[in-house]
């Protein structure tokens, strides 16, 4: 956005992370904020006069199981506080992240828009009632609601629940020199996407003309069909052969993830592709670990990994 020539941006965060955003730091203004807090939600949006918000807010689903309670609040109240702040000081667009832990029980090999979503998790029951409270205030009071479901996503310093943290620490550990044991099936995997094409996708949702957007609700995925475990492993290693990795599958969590992702093959995007002109650009194994481990060797300041 700051390349863009967007002016006045505030970044709203219960914690902020400075050293994420060192190159922009002094072309952007922090507010330490937590969105359970109402007051708190509504007096950055007015002192600002804040026209646009990209509400990517979260407890992500294993800090949700742990304490449910305090993911409820950030996820429900939290959008809730976005969503009519948004509506009583006239914000004239705002862009949600969603998840694709909003679908759940009974997922079928491929993932469509109109796939019924039965989530089994506060993280993904959470997400899906911002979808719906989006659509509402949309509906009601005419604001630009838009929303864009991550699955799952690696990049450097992310952290995925431990049942599918493979997919970004097998990369990681390789680009450290580190080795790494993984605990799923050789022959479990499910879609993902490289972070850059989650970020270009919510940017290009935000900038969409008002007329494209039909759907309202967007899937968006990278690597689809599925590449499983064994095939991320050999990716990684024509990259970096003497990487170090092994497989000792948990049978608890081998069982885990397969009920978590059911059957869960291929996401259908063609939706985002048909109205606002998606299309990812990160969707080669191979391409993704040696970009991911150039921005580990050259900037691991920016992902905690210094």
């Amino acid at each position: 956005m700051v390349s863009r020539g967007e002016r006045d941006i505030v970044l709203f965060d219960v914690a902020p992370r400075l050293e994420r955003v060192p190159d922009i730091i002094d072309k952007v203004k922090v507010v330490k904020g937590d969105l359970t807090v109402w007051s708190e939600v509504m007096n950055v949006i007015k002192e600002h006069n804040i026209d646009g918000i990209f509400h990517l807010g979260s407890m992500l689903s294993g800090a949700c199981e742990v304490n449910p309670w305090a993911g409820y609040q950030t996820l429900v109240n939290g959008t809730m506080h976005v969503l009519e702040a948004a509506r009583i000081l006239d914000v004239e667009k705002v862009v949600f992240s969603s998840s694709g832990a909003t679908y759940g029980m009974g997922i079928p090999q491929v993932i469509t828009e109109e796939t019924l979503q039965r989530p089994i998790s506060i993280y993904g029951a959470g997400k899906l009632f911002g979808e719906h409270l989006g659509r509402f205030y949309r509906r009601k009071f005419g604001l630009d609601f838009r929303c864009v479901r991550y699955f799952m996503v690696i990049g450097p310093g992310s952290r995925p629940p431990i049942y599918a943290e493979h997919n970004c620490l097998m990369i990681e550990n390789a680009a450290l020199g580190k080795p790494y044991e993984c605990r799923v099936r050789e022959d479990q995997g499910i879609p993902l996407t490289y972070v850059k094409d989650n970020i270009r996708a919510t940017e290009m949702l935000y900038y969409a003309p008002p007329e494209r957007i039909k759907t309202v609700c967007y899937n968006v995925i990278g690597v689809s069909p599925a590449k499983t475990a064994r095939e991320l492993q050999e990716a990684i290693k024509k990259f970096i052969p003497g990487a170090k990795i092994t497989f000792n599958p948990d049978s608890e969590l081998s069982q885990f993830f397969g009920a978590f992702f059911g059957g869960m093959q291929a996401v259908d995007d063609s939706r985002a592709r048909e109205e606002w002109g998606w299309e990812p650009l990160h969707t080669d194994f191979e391409k993704i670990v040696e970009d991911f481990v150039r921005e580990v060797e050259n900037r691991p300041q920016l992902y905690g990994l210094a």
